[in-house]
């Protein structure tokens, strides 16, 4: 019943005139697990609520496919009914069953919708239960950019994904390379820090240690070992305008702070094959990363991507004695 209740409700929304309906359906694949399972993608979107090696994402606002999506819940009721114990606790040797979910936004109402492998069927997770749909019935259900999304094969894409390489020689601020400073070096050939402040680190929920943070404008220095060495630079997207010109701003292969997303798309084509990644499943068009890896593994890049523009640059430089630590910028999954 309550379903059928969804369906008028919707239906209702969709016939007023004058009322602006807001709907959005976020349509997330599993496409690669875990050996020890779970079988399900709520598991995976409930403990890393973002896109990456795990969960692909993409965002629809087509109204057809908010109702065919609802009626097809609604109808499903109706299938046969085939027992799924899918549930979200590890099982070794369990396969993928509940590859797809649908998070369904009308207005205030939202509901999320999960599909089996290769839409066999619609699966609900308190009853342990997948109703079988008749052939086809769902991807029939999909808009034309949905049933792309779901025949695109990402697993084999993201084993075969490899970043665009540059120099960091390629990485400069006041015109001069930083790669391999110490402090001294640093404030001696390039420039004094305006400010130095100290934070607590941790690493799953151990202390870690005490490091000193050095800023310039929006821009943070971190330097690492016995050596005192760059190790870590986070840029910040300002509206202080003089940091934009190319000499007070941090400028990495010729990209900097504020420039927009295109600016990446048309440097790199490796690095932003993959479009939205890192991003959370709530937000998915609106905050999301690009990396760019430095040549003889001296480090990498990361840019954040928000309204289409960078806001946020990480970098971390790699060295003999420093490449393996957990404070180093790394992929996320």
């Amino acid at each position: 019943m309550k379903y059928l209740l969804c369906l008028l409700l919707f239906s209702s929304l969709c016939c007023a005139q004058d009322f602006q309906n807001y709907t959005k359906v976020t349509v997330c694949r599993l496409v690669n697990s875990d050996a020890t399972g779970p079988c399900s993608i709520e598991y995976y979107a409930k403990k890393l609520k973002r896109t990456g090696h795990y969960i692909q994402a993409m965002e629809s606002y087509n109204d057809t496919l908010v109702y065919n999506l609802l009626k097809l819940k609604a109808d499903a009721k109706t299938w046969p009914t085939e027992t799924c114990n899918c549930g979200q606790e590890p099982d070794p040797g369990e396969k993928p069953l509940v590859t797809g979910m649908f998070i369904v936004e009308v207005n205030s109402f939202k509901d999320t919708i999960f599909t089996t492998v290769n839409q066999k069927g619609i699966f609900f997770p308190d009853e342990k239960l997948q109703y079988v749909a008749p052939e086809n019935n769902i991807r029939l259900a999909f808009t034309k950019d949905v049933d792309d999304f779901f025949k695109r094969d990402f697993a084999t894409e993201i084993e075969a994904w490899k970043m665009d390489i540059i120099s960091a020689k390629d990485i400069t601020y006041m015109k001069k390379n930083m790669y391999g400073l110490t402090r001294r070096e640093f404030e001696k050939n390039i420039s004094y820090f305006n400010m130095v402040s100290t934070d607590s680190t941790y690493f799953n929920g151990k202390f870690m240690k005490v490091e000193k943070i050095y800023r310039i404008g929006d821009m943070e220095f971190y330097f690492e070992g016995k050596e005192q060495k760059l190790n870590k630079i986070n840029i910040f997207n300002t509206t202080k305008k003089q940091y934009y010109s190319p000499t007070t701003v941090i400028v990495i292969d010729g990209v900097k702070i504020g420039d927009s997303e295109e600016v990446l798309c048309n440097k790199y084509d490796n690095s932003t094959l993959l479009k939205h990644w890192d991003a959370p499943l709530v937000a998915i068009n609106n905050y999301y990363t690009y990396e760019i890896k430095l040549n003889n593994e001296e480090g990498v890049v990361r840019y954040a991507i928000r309204n289409g523009n960078i806001y946020e640059i990480s970098i971390g430089f790699w060295y003999p004695a420093i490449k393996d630590k957990k404070d180093v910028v790394k992929k996320a999954r």
